[in-house]
């Protein structure tokens, strides 16, 4: 990872799957803290949202934005509902 990469955080808990509960995760990019050059989780550009029974597809589904942004390629919305 380097300044400007992109990445998702966000997980489901496997003890707690409620199928018809939606759950999202974060689409970032990394920016440098204020001291030095270490790297931090910069704010959320896209948030990916799916249900609990299908995380695979939602994982999936950023992975794929993540690419498109590092490549300066995304313009779809903010929020993705994955079905």
């Amino acid at each position: 990872m380097k300044y400007g990469d992109h990445d998702y955080s966000g997980k489901i808990d496997p003890l707690d799957l409620d199928y018809l509960r939606y759950f999202s995760v974060g689409v970032f990019a990394y920016e440098r803290k204020a001291k030095g050059t270490e790297l931090k989780h910069g704010t959320v550009k896209v948030r990916v949202r799916g249900l609990a029974r299908n995380p695979e597809k939602v994982y999936a589904k950023a992975r794929e934005i993540v690419k498109l942004l590092d490549k300066s390629r995304y313009y779809g919305p903010r929020t993705v509902l994955v079905k």
